[in-house]
């Protein structure tokens, strides 16, 4: 009796992991970012490439504001537009979990660690952007899927239309 509680119990655990796991991919699609300091909304594409995962916006939600790269630390690559900068790149999906990466922020010009986390029901992203690589000095970012009706009202860029933060 006793080893069949054990194995019920062993079973029961292994269920429970293996249908809460999370697959490397179910990050990749349309997200709204949380809102920048004018309080405009992007939507970003995170896609998959080589086995890591990379983030642009192309759009916002609430603006039709054209928006430069003005605290890009290259003086050259400030009169050029945030749409279509990969600016979460180099994201790895490693025992369960996305980190390895960075992210650039547009308002201060400077890059930063980057660590994501899926919620349990896939409808957020919560980045930990970090001035170290343990993610203790720096500021979590959520992120939001996009609602199906939303999809259909953007048209994410193609891949030559993106640019390299460098």
């Amino acid at each position: 009796m006793k080893n069949k509680i054990i194995t019920i119990l062993i079973f029961t655990f292994l269920f429970n992991v293996l249908a809460f796991a999370q697959n490397a991919d179910d990050i990749t699609g349309l997200w709204y970012s949380q809102a920048d300091s004018q309080n405009r909304v992007s939507v970003v594409e995170i896609y998959k490439e080589n086995n890591k995962y990379y983030a642009y916006s192309f759009a916002y939600k609430n603006s039709n504001d054209i928006v430069n790269d003005v605290n890009n630390p290259k003086k050259e690559l400030r009169n050029l537009p945030l749409k279509g900068l990969i600016y979460l790149y180099d994201l790895e999906f490693v025992n369960g979990e996305w980190k390895n990466g960075r992210i650039y922020n547009p308002d201060d010009g400077k890059t930063y660690h980057a660590k994501l986390t899926l919620s349990d029901n896939g409808t957020e992203i919560k980045i930990r952007a970090s001035a170290d690589g343990a993610g203790i000095f720096g500021k979590n970012i959520i992120w939001k899927k996009l609602p199906s009706g939303d999809v259909t009202k953007y048209k994410p860029l193609n891949k030559s239309e993106l640019r390299k933060l460098n």
